[in-house]
């Protein structure tokens, strides 16, 4: 008994530091603080965790889940949890859509769910301000704690919790428990960061290839830090892998963009395979249509298409550049959406009163679109100063005669685009410490920040919001390498993550030792 509430208060005193994944701020129809002395306690009496909902992550059984069982109750200005009476209670409720809450949780509790007009109520519990619990209460009423990441079926044993309280502090608990109080639940980042390298061609116009870093921390120390190839991409059914791969074309030689979810069941999957392809295609074909992955988000990727004049006597004469954004789930049926179907009709203004902007600036204002729908779709995201922004650009004849134009678009990506973009340190702060650099990302945990120079990624520590005095890991970075995908998670999901990479790529040790020592020399992605 006395380990198993260990294990428990270890767990609640997890919830204050670790977050199910890294999310944008969920919009909230409704969210307010509710008064106990004012309001209904939203579960007033005791309750008992009476199973834990299966997933399909892990396979628990109620014996061998330490929470199981466990009472909790609540009363206007108490709660009772891990046989521990809080007091200065505030309860916070809010309505929120339900897929918007699950984004970056497990999907498959839905199935348990009764969730009508598409929401649920979140109850957070705070003891003086602390968070201490959630639970969350379907449109049935259903009680479903949240622990950990884990889901635990609430049902009611008493409209009185006084007994309940009562016995909890007779039962003092012993100095284990007491030092398990006093330890804080480890903080865990980490990161998969998607890259584009170039790479030289027998067929001179040059090309891609692709991978993916798995950069992790607990506690302020680095782990080994892994690198795969192609693009590992976390999503909300699970995790997909990205490709480019290389097709005959009636013209030439066609990238074409395959996207596929990775089932967990057939093992590694064989990497390079689109460059395999090209070798075996590019000593019959010029390239035709060549495409840059600039971006990858959860739903979207954005590319650049480079189109090149294969009647030309030069291998690398380009007829148009172009830009296009694309849903991951529809990559090759859609040239690519458009500008307000992203951000509605903000977005076809921004578009509009950019090209008008340029072109003046360009000198050439009497130039007419002839093809406006064409024109909406040329746009993708580009990394400046440390954070996501929409770019559109203008081919003013579309025959190369005049240079394709670029320029900013006034808006701000919306959250099913870019999910987190927060930088936790300064971009003037890091370039003042870091005058090479040229990019920044920072995890949601404040722990970690990921600097970029054009030949090393650089690992600090956080400590407020500067960078530590020395890196705690310095990774080689081949020349010309971009960051396309940089998304991060948090907690439980840290050792998920990992796992999935682990178990789903071809990995090398770039940064560590596998042994967990955390130290070993520098190293970069094989080439190839």
């Amino acid at each position: 008994m006395m380990g198993k509430r260990h294990c428990i208060l270890v767990l609640l005193l997890a919830l204050a530091l670790s977050l199910s994944a890294c999310s944008q701020t969920v919009p909230e129809s409704t969210d307010r603080i509710i008064s106990p002395v004012n309001m209904t306690v939203p579960a007033a009496g005791t309750w008992v965790l009476e199973r834990r909902l299966a997933d399909d992550i892990t396979a628990v059984s109620d014996a061998a889940d330490g929470l199981t069982g466990e009472k909790v109750g609540f009363t206007r200005d108490t709660m009772l949890y891990a046989g521990q009476v809080f007091t200065g209670i505030s309860y916070k409720i809010k309505r929120v859509k339900v897929h918007e809450y699950f984004l970056h949780r497990n999907w498959d509790i839905l199935n348990n769910l009764d969730y009508g007009n598409n929401e649920i109520l979140v109850v957070n519990v705070y003891s003086k301000d602390s968070f201490l619990f959630e639970f969350i209460i379907d449109s049935n009423g259903e009680k479903i704690a949240v622990i950990d990441d884990h889901y635990y079926v609430m049902r009611k044993v008493s409209d009185d919790v006084d007994a309940v309280q009562q016995a909890a502090v007779q039962d003092t608990l012993g100095p284990e428990a007491q030092e398990a109080i006093a330890q804080k639940q480890p903080v865990r980042s980490g990161l998969l960061l998607g890259v584009r390298i170039p790479v030289q061609t027998s067929d001179g116009p040059g090309d891609y290839r692709y991978g993916t870093y798995w950069i992790s921390c607990v506690n302020g120390e680095i782990r080994p830090v892994l690198y795969a190839n192609d693009i590992y991409l976390p999503r909300m059914d699970g995790f997909w892998k990205l490709l480019v791969e290389k097709k005959p074309g009636p013209m030439g030689i066609e990238d074409t963009l395959r996207a596929f979810k990775v089932t967990n069941t057939s093992g590694k999957a064989a990497s390079g395979s689109s460059s395999t392809v090209s070798e075996n295609v590019s000593g019959r074909m010029e390239t035709r249509i060549r495409r840059a992955i600039i971006y990858v988000g959860n739903d979207y990727a954005c590319v650049e298409n480079t189109i090149y004049d294969t009647g030309s006597d030069t291998a690398d004469a380009v007829y148009e550049k172009n830009l296009r954004t694309l849903p991951v789930d529809n990559l090759m049926n859609v040239d690519g959406i458009k500008i307000p179907d992203m951000a509605g009709e903000n977005g076809t203004m921004a578009m509009e009163n950019a090209i008008t902007e340029v072109l003046i600036n360009s000198g050439y204002e009497g130039i007419v679109i002839l093809d406006d729908d064409e024109q909406q779709k040329n746009f993708a995201l580009y990394r400046k100063t440390g954070h996501w922004f929409f770019k559109g650009r203008i081919d003013p004849d579309r025959q190369g005669n005049l240079p394709y134009m670029d320029f900013n678009l006034n808006l701000i990506p919306p959250s099913n685009m870019v999910a987190y973009d927060v930088l936790h340190v300064p971009w003037k702060e890091m370039k003042d410490k870091l005058p090479n650099a040229i990019d920044i990302y920072t995890s949601p945990n404040r722990d970690l920040a990921v600097v970029l120079t054009r030949s090393h990624i650089l690992l600090y520590s956080i400590e407020g919001k500067k960078l530590a005095d020395e890196p705690l890991a310095r990774i080689l970075l081949e020349e010309g390498s971009a960051v396309i995908m940089a998304e991060w998670c948090m907690g439980e999901y840290v050792s998920r993550w990992e796992q999935s990479f682990v178990k789903n790529n071809r990995t090398r040790v770039v940064y560590g030792d596998v042994g967990g020592s955390g130290t070993g020399s520098e190293t970069g992605p094989e080439k190839g």
